[in-house]
């Protein structure tokens, strides 16, 4: 019996011994594989990705706007690297099937550095792959650690081997520094990465997006600060996972956003149901973008919204401002607002820079009379509200900017803006029938995007030029500023258990 029960603990302890060599060896194998990731995300904010394949190079190739979006001098570098690297059977073979992943890596001097970085099979080494250079008639100069390859078009790169990861860019900073960080195991971009990628399933190429490393991207291709529409992209806690889709002359991206920031105004409309938007529809023709939030049921968003104003510590500011012109104006703003607010609220910029807000009424005649000791006559059309915050103290971070704008009620909407001279650019607009909605190029992209949505972002690349031509550095004007325009233009929508997801969808229109 004794013998039995010693031979039974013998076989317990050696299966237990096997599981735990053999589940350290698969999460070895894991932590290797997910080498590369961990390299593409160290330094980047935007990392493209795809596996290794022809189909997807020759699909770039073939595609001119591609080359506006990355610039020309990447563009060529891509096409260089392809037509002398990767179509030499014996590297192709080296890498054959791997995620190859392209990160923008800001740099000096007003510049973005492409770092490609992939992983060598099981079954090959890095002697082979020195060996299939040389093949190649490439010259081949070992600098350091890293080994400078000098192509047969004069192309020159960089590549570093660390263990199987290889990394490549024409240039050897970005190189260097992976080559010389410890990764973290828990990182939050790679898991996001690893849980939304479909590149072996359904996908051609995907695009990753750090929202919160952007702004030291941007950097590099616009000078001061985030201001305007671009403060969206400044101090967002955000993942974004997109899905390229071919298109000869077009560029579209759908997926998903996640928030991360559980204090950000977006987080408001996490578990609110999606509608069709509307308030679009009163848009001017030279609109250069827009966000549109939709909120079906007011009375039961403002606690949240009551929440959010304690987070950012502005709760007090805005009960004060409530009190004190109840009392001022003998008035229950609680009729106001609230009650006659009917779903969409909206802020939008013209080509010409002026800046905008809307909300859609459910009765505009009512709302109108309300409003007026409130406020003061500008105009027969246009007056000034007296007091500055009401529409923040009402609807939050969308109408900050707006403290004492100028407003106008027409068809059920209030639009309102910092200067009269906007207001009456919107009526005659309006009026004139000069919208949005009858630009068939607009009508085209809405037509790809989702219907519904309860935050929509949009830019209008042709009205939007000139914003960004003086925002930007000359150098990456219609290269990096096509690839950002795409990541402001979301479609946002929240489903909740999982957090906070947003379906994202992105076009470029060539200018």
């Amino acid at each position: 019996m004794k013998r039995i029960i010693v031979v039974v603990i013998v076989l317990f302890t050696a299966i237990i011994t096997m599981a735990y060599l053999y589940f350290s060896r698969l999460n070895n194998e894991r932590e290797n594989n997910d080498s590369d990731l961990h390299a593409a995300v160290h330094n980047s904010a935007i990392v493209f990705s795809f596996q290794n394949d022809k189909s997807i190079l020759d699909i770039l190739k073939s595609q001119p706007l591609f080359s506006e979006i990355i610039g020309e001098e990447n563009y060529h570098q891509m096409v260089s690297l392809k037509d002398h690297l990767l179509n030499v059977p014996a590297i192709n073979s080296i890498i054959d099937q791997q995620y190859i992943y392209i990160s923008l890596v800001p740099a000096e001097n007003k510049k973005i550095d492409l770092l490609y970085i992939t992983q060598i099979n099981q079954d090959a080494t890095t002697g082979q792959l020195l060996a299939a250079l040389k093949s190649t008639q490439a010259l081949i100069k070992e600098e350091k650690r890293l080994t400078r390859i000098t192509l047969r078009d004069s192309s020159v790169f960089y590549l570093g081997v660390k263990d199987n990861l290889l990394l490549l860019s024409g240039t050897a900073k970005p190189i260097q520094d992976v080559m010389a960080a410890k990764f973290e195991k828990n990182n939050e971009f790679v898991e996001y990465i690893k849980s939304n990628s479909r590149l072996s399933k359904t996908s051609l190429a995907e695009l990753y997006i750090n929202f919160a490393k952007l702004p030291v991207l941007l950097k590099s291709v616009i000078p001061g600060k985030l201001t305007g529409e671009l403060s969206l992209l400044n101090n967002q806690n955000s993942f974004a996972s997109l899905v390229y889709n071919y298109s000869k002359d077009k560029v579209l991206l759908t997926g998903t956003t996640k928030a991360n920031d559980a204090s950000s105004y977006y987080q408001l409309f996490t578990k609110l149901a999606p509608q069709k938007i509307t308030i679009t529809n009163i848009l001017p023709l030279n609109t250069a973008n827009y966000s549109v939030f939709a909120i079906a049921n007011y009375t039961n968003w403002k606690p949240l919204l009551d929440k959010w104003f304690i987070t950012q510590k502005t709760d007090k500011a805005v009960e004060n401002t409530i009190e004190k012109n109840n009392k001022k104006y003998h008035l229950d703003l609680a009729q106001v607002f609230p009650k006659y607010f009917k779903d969409q609220l909206i802020t939008f910029q013209l080509s010409t820079t002026e800046k905008l807000g809307a909300i859609n009424l459910s009765n505009g005649d009512k709302t109108d009379q309300l409003l007026l000791e409130l406020s003061t006559e500008y105009s027969e059309e246009i007056r000034v509200f007296q007091e500055e915050n009401l529409l923040y103290a009402y609807f939050g971070e969308p109408f900050k900017k707006f403290k004492r704008p100028y407003y106008t009620i027409i068809d059920n909407y209030l639009v309102f803006a910092n200067n009269a001279s906007t207001v009456q650019s919107f009526l005659n607009s309006y009026k004139n029938n000069r919208l949005l909605i009858n630009d068939k190029g607009y009508g085209y992209t809405i037509n790809l995007l989702p219907n519904t949505a309860c935050i929509s972002f949009f830019v209008d690349i042709p009205h939007s030029k000139d914003i960004f031509r003086k925002n930007s550095f000359t150098n990456y004007y219609r290269h990096i500023i096509h690839l950002l325009i795409a990541l402001l233009l979301l479609i946002i929508k929240a489903t909740a258990q999982q957090g906070f997801y947003v379906p994202a969808t992105g076009l470029l229109k060539e200018l």
